[in-house]
């Protein structure tokens, strides 16, 4: 589940329904804990549908609005009235039509990840733990970046010494805010995988220096650097002289 599924999923979540049983509902709550980008957005969505509850026990029946239909009954002769389908209560639709206006609102809302390095590193790595799929399944590295190069994502990238002394298992085009990235993944030997992500460095405001840069991201250790115009991520399970190992 990426971030945008979890999003349609969190959508329709109510505090205190059975619907936080639902695989579906308990995964993408999941992800919401673990992506700071989706938690912010969850923890907006939940105020906006705490507000509107909390406006709808803000209406009041009118006092008067009892003795006036009794009224009414009395006065009028007997009338036999078909029931109305509850889909065209006026109480049902004006609640759908709430329903879809906080539905569109969330959408509204949601916030776009700014251009900082941070959020791309932040994001490659959720999705290298949770799940990742190759577009080409190869051992070959002329053929993954001829695929990568067909759809669009950079090929043209330098890959370390250090990483080609490993097999190479594939690779894939993601994208982040609008830019293809490139991922060349690697199996470390002992089956675990290395990735390697790689995008133009105009994507971000901040490109990581030349000289790489190593920082601990939730249970990965990657290793950033810019190189000409192409800014490169590596990220893998945590081991020492990661750096020296692989560059």
């Amino acid at each position: 589940m990426n971030q945008s599924e979890a999003q349609r999923v969190l959508l329709l979540y109510r505090p205190g329904t059975a619907e936080t049983g639902d695989p579906e509902m308990a995964e993408a709550l999941e992800l919401a804990r673990r992506d700071p980008e989706l938690g912010r957005w969850f923890e907006q969505h939940r105020a906006f549908q705490k507000t509107m509850r909390a406006r709808f026990r803000q209406i009041e029946v009118p006092a008067h609005l009892r003795t006036s239909l009794l009224a009414q009954a009395q006065a009028q002769a007997p009338i036999v009235i078909q029931p109305r389908p509850w889909w065209r209560n006026p109480l049902w639709l004006a609640a759908t039509a709430m329903v879809v206006l906080a539905g569109l609102a969330g959408l509204w809302l949601t916030p776009r990840p700014t251009a900082q390095f941070a959020n791309f590193q932040a994001r490659m790595v959720s999705g290298a733990l949770r799940e990742y799929q190759m577009d080409i399944k190869t051992n070959i590295m002329p053929l993954v970046r001829q695929d990568l190069a067909a759809r669009g994502a950079p090929a043209d990238y330098v890959v370390p010494k250090g990483l080609e002394r490993l097999q190479l298992t594939g690779g894939g085009r993601l994208t982040w805010r609008d830019n293809p990235v490139a991922m060349v993944c690697f199996d470390r030997g002992d089956k675990q995988m290395l990735f390697l992500f790689v995008m133009n460095r105009s994507a971000v405001k901040d490109p990581p220096p030349p000289t790489p840069r190593l920082a601990k991201v939730n249970e990965l250790l990657t290793v950033s650097w810019t190189q000409g115009d192409k800014t490169y991520l590596l990220a893998g399970p945590e081991e020492a002289d990661f750096v020296r190992k692989y560059l």
